[in-house]
């Protein structure tokens, strides 16, 4: 009898460890989903690999700046609508599962996750509510309050989530970073971005002394060095990679303001701040990116320069991400191109999740 239940016994935890090995090989080696139906299976796939090993993880403390050692960091932007309501379920807000998308892809997920271990900071406005930046900060995320920049009456905003976008202008006060990589929110990986940080358009320059400035006697002094570099904003029908030749681009000096590498600078905060005071000094149909244009145009004193066609494009198609670029600029619940990236979007929406449930084991999100 005692032999015969003996036996039992190891059977039971051989089939254990061969269940526990083998859900680990699902997680490891299966494919993200390419089209709808597979997502909810990569959902219950996930949960349970991330169930095995991480719980103790979800209890470790919040990351904040104070304990980052990093001088690179990537940062992404997340403002709230003062006068709306807020949802019941905040995973109900796209932008908000946005952002826990790219902590989730840039700190956790095998395929996209930093290398390095580079933090990542999302900046939030005063109207991002506690559940979400609570949320945020479980994920991993560092999460940083920005300090209002009040939006003179000279600039009209249209778009309800472009009201605080100024804010964003904030990231130049982290000077304790060497350089930061922003993304907009509607961004989704699909590879690792740490090489960005070496590409030779990041690197430092001198403003030049010989070109002269703006608005004369307007504008405090510019800084002596910056680094700002971007990639031009796109056509919708593009090739990839994007050139010139083949009309990729409307105009190859204007940048996208929802993906650049900066160096943080208070001089330099001071001076768009200072610019942004100015009635018209720039067009605002576009705030913060028609600013940017505006300090770092190509004929300026701190003209912007230009990142690989590798590592963002804006309008993605299924080519593009294809041939290898490294993010897709476009928002996972509503692509634009609409099911050739349909499902791959959606489809980080449910790992993420699936992700967290599995290491915290509870339900939707852990509000």
């Amino acid at each position: 009898m005692n032999n015969s239940r003996g036996g039992r016994r190891s059977c039971r935890s051989l089939y254990l460890r061969i269940a526990a090995v083998t859900f680990f090989l699902l997680f490891v080696y299966t494919p993200l989903p390419q089209n709808y139906d597979d997502q909810r299976d990569a959902l219950v796939n996930h949960v349970t690999s991330a169930a095995t090993g991480h719980k103790s993880s979800a209890n470790a403390s919040l990351p904040s700046l104070a304990t980052t050692k990093s001088k690179y960091a990537y940062a992404t932007f997340l403002a709230g609508d003062a006068h709306q309501q807020e949802l019941a379920d905040i995973n109900d807000d796209n932008y908000f599962v946005a952002a826990r998308i790219l902590t989730y892809q840039i700190l956790h997920a095998p395929e996209t996750r930093s290398p390095a271990g580079i933090p990542f900071i999302v900046l939030v406005t005063k109207a991002v509510s506690e559940p979400k930046r609570h949320r945020l900060r479980l994920d991993g995320a560092i999460v940083i309050e920005a300090e209002t920049i009040t939006k003179p009456a000279w600039v009209e905003v249209e778009t309800s989530t472009w009201q605080d976008v100024f804010d964003k202008l904030r990231l130049w006060e982290l000077t304790q970073f060497d350089l930061i990589t922003f993304l907009d929110g509607d961004t989704v990986l699909a590879r690792p971005l740490d090489g960005v940080f070496n590409d030779t358009a990041v690197a430092t320059r001198k403003t030049s002394p010989d070109i002269p400035r703006p608005h004369p006697g307007l504008l405090p002094p510019m800084p002596r060095t910056y680094a700002f570099a971007s990639r031009p904003e796109m056509n919708t029908i593009h090739t990839y990679p994007p050139s010139e030749e083949t009309h990729s681009y409307p105009n190859i000096a204007y940048l996208n303001a929802g993906f650049f590498v900066l160096k943080p600078s208070l001089d330099l905060l001071a001076y768009y701040l200072a610019l942004l005071q100015l009635p018209d000094s720039f067009v605002p149909t576009l705030p913060e990116q028609n600013l940017l244009n505006e300090v770092h145009n190509w004929a300026g004193a701190m003209p912007w320069q230009t990142l690989g066609t590798e590592w963002n494009i804006h309008y993605p198609t299924r080519e593009d991400l294809d041939g290898g670029v490294a993010s897709l600029h476009e928002k996972w619940w509503a692509p634009g191109d609409g099911e050739g990236l349909g499902g791959y979007l959606r489809g980080w929406r449910w790992r993420m999740e699936g992700f967290y449930q599995g290491r915290e084991g509870g339900g939707k999100g852990h509000q």
